[in-house]
């Protein structure tokens, strides 16, 4: 094997379609697959099983409010606190008023924005840069695809894979293995749309 100086990934951003399943079945035709090769798309049910390949991990982060719940009923406690110190506690009342109204404001816009790929991202390590433009084109309604090799000849086939199909992709070094975070759901994808057991946000070991 003629090695590149260890892993490195190519991280591809594939509009969702068609398009994306022949993306992975062309990496899997040079090599590149099982744990090696992972994409990264939002559903509205995350439990969902897709039509990918055969073996296919891939990762689906749920496009709803789901966790943000907890956040509300926090931002209407402090509130409510607020209020109350500032009408029973006159001496201290409009510090802590002020206070409990900024921690609730503060949940409140948490509320309102959407973390997205982020956190996977973060977990990772990816770069800074790179991962804020993914996280954007990911909120746009584009499929990240990270596909890892230590191999130089697949390392350049799969650069021409993604330039064969005109698709926007970025080379970082190092092994780039993403695991579901924040609410995200793991699936293998297996034959006739049967999928392996998926593990979800919480259940994930640690990094590979």
């Amino acid at each position: 094997m003629a090695k590149v100086g260890g892993y490195h990934t190519i991280v591809g951003i594939i509009p969702d379609g068609a398009d994306l399943n022949q993306t992975v079945t062309d990496l899997n035709g040079i090599g590149i697959g099982g744990e090696d090769l992972t994409a990264i798309l939002k559903r509205k049910d995350p439990e969902v099983p897709e039509p990918f390949p055969e073996g296919t991990r891939y990762i689906v982060i749920p496009d709803d409010s789901r966790g943000l719940e907890i956040a509300v009923a926090f931002a209407a406690v402090f509130a409510v606190s607020g209020l109350l110190f500032a009408f029973t506690t006159p001496e201290i009342g409009a510090i802590l008023f002020i206070f409990f109204i900024a921690l609730a404001a503060i949940l409140a816009t948490a509320t309102f924005t959407r973390v997205g790929v982020t956190p996977i991202l973060m977990d990772i390590e990816a770069p800074a840069e790179e991962s804020g433009f993914w996280n954007d084109e990911f909120e746009r309604g584009k499929v990240l695809v990270f596909a890892s090799t230590e191999d130089r000849r697949t390392l350049e086939a799969a650069w021409e894979v993604f330039r064969r199909q005109n698709i926007y992709f970025d080379i970082i070094g190092g092994r780039l293995k993403p695991r579901p975070l924040s609410g995200a759901v793991l699936h293998h994808a297996a034959v006739r749309g049967d999928e392996r057991p998926v593990e979800e946000a919480g259940q994930a070991s640690g990094k590979s």
